[in-house]
């Protein structure tokens, strides 16, 4: 027996899992975050050393650093002054990251932490609506495999970094969300922009610079308005926070921006920046950095350009993933949790229906790679014991970084051999 169809006029009596709309945003919030952010919560206190399960205590030493910068900060104490007990980690940010991260010197720590695990879960799963995945059930479950298996998502959770936030603040300024309304008109309509277009870019690089790269691959597509918002809201920023910290603010620029952090040496395993590969390639002088300097600021300009154009050819996620993860290659100092922007090219890869099969194949291996992290996984590290590392190991140590640069480097021969192709076809 044939059921006549529903009348045209007639509405489902239940919210759709897949998309529950704005008319269940109860249930969609549940549904997107409350998996991903249980997970995180329970793993939390295994990601890093000396967290405790029960009663529940993470190791967020990062998140630490920061609210001992901002009770510093209220008390008229010095933020680059701050050390963390036991840990003894300094704050390293702009000025204007303590002055944003004011709410953390009000309320428990144990709040603050749970506060900042969500929001890096929100953070998370918002960067993964705007890359293309389907919103509903499938957004949480592949938000709870991410917090599980992607190791630099993970670790700046536990960690309780910033690097997801910043990641999050670029992609809402480059890719529109996905809307959730019920009707085809809602979802034409998509999400109306509240703020001018390029103000989180700038917002992400006051707080860290490398984000800054997004301006000039504004400039490349011709975003000229976005680019230049972009720098008025760094400017802006900036300033603010030279308000209340003038002295920090010069400090900054001055000491700690041009190399003088206080961390570990690029040196270090865990750093998997280009100027990384070359100290543990060749050695440690002046001009050696400057050399690996060099390299990943060519390779940086190299992606930017590659990836606006394959942003006119349609592939977007591809393309802001391709400049933000051109920003850890070419940053001296990229540890493997600062690697978020893997995120958005897995993402890429798997949906991405205009790139062509090497890429895929070869930004799949670089995404696995990272999720994996063997460098910190198998290798000795710290203590400068990098400089004894033999050809295995070092393999393992640098494979990251140079998959990347090989990508790059693949994507803008091919963009070579295309644009001469194009020339010779003109002549002809």
């Amino acid at each position: 027996m044939t059921l006549p169809p529903p009348p045209t006029n007639s509405r489902p009596t239940q919210p759709r899992l897949a998309d529950p709309g704005p008319a269940n945003p109860v249930l969609r919030w549940v549904v997107e975050l409350g998996p991903a952010y249980l997970v995180s919560l329970v793993i939390l206190p295994w990601v890093i050393a000396y967290g405790v399960a029960w009663p529940w205590q993470p190791s967020t030493i990062d998140l630490q650093v920061y609210v001992y910068a901002v009770g510093d900060m209220l008390a008229g104490q010095d933020i680059y002054a701050t050390t963390t007990p036991g840990w003894n980690l300094y704050f390293i940010y702009p000025p204007i990251a303590a002055v944003l991260m004011v709410p953390l010197a009000f309320g428990s720590y144990l709040f603050w932490q749970l506060v900042w695990t969500f929001l890096l879960v929100w953070a998370q799963q918002s960067v993964l609506k705007r890359c293309g995945v389907r919103r509903g059930w499938v957004l949480g479950l592949v938000g709870v495999a991410v917090v599980v298996a992607v190791e630099p998502i993970r670790t700046t959770l536990g960690y309780g970094q910033v690097n997801t936030l910043l990641m999050a603040l670029v992609v809402a300024d480059l890719l529109p969300d996905q809307p959730s309304g019920r009707s085809p008109a809602q979802r034409a309509g998509g999400t109306k922009r509240r703020i001018p277009q390029g103000t989180l870019i700038g917002l992400a690089a006051a707080i860290k610079l490398t984000p800054a790269l997004f301006v000039v691959f504004a400039f490349l597509l011709g975003k000229r308005k976005l680019a230049w918002t972009g720098i008025l809201s760094f400017v802006a920023f900036t300033a603010l926070g030279a308000v209340f910290q003038w002295s920090q603010t010069w400090e900054f620029w001055f000491g700690l921006s041009g190399g003088n952090t206080r961390t570990a040496s690029p040196l270090y395993a865990g750093n998997q920046s280009l100027l990384g590969v070359v100290y543990r390639l060749v050695g440690e002088s002046t001009s050696i950095t400057l050399l690996g300097l060099a390299v990943g600021g060519l390779v940086a300009l190299l992606g930017t350009v590659v990836a606006s154009q394959w942003w006119r050819a349609g592939e977007k996620v591809f393309a802001v993933a391709l400049v933000g993860l051109c920003t850890c290659l070419a940053s001296p100092l990229s540890w493997t949790h600062h690697y978020v922007w893997i995120l958005p090219l897995g993402v890429a890869v798997v949906l991405g229906r205009r790139l062509p099969r090497w890429v895929r194949a070869l930004g799949g291996a670089w995404v696995v790679w990272v999720c994996v992290c063997l460098p910190l996984a198998v290798l000795p590290y710290g203590g400068g014991r990098e400089r004894d590392f033999d050809a295995i190991q070092q393999l393992v140590a640098n494979l990251g970084p140079l998959l990347g640069m090989a990508l790059v480097v693949g994507l803008g021969w091919q963009m070579l051999v295309a644009h001469r192709r194009r020339m010779v076809a003109a002549v002809h």
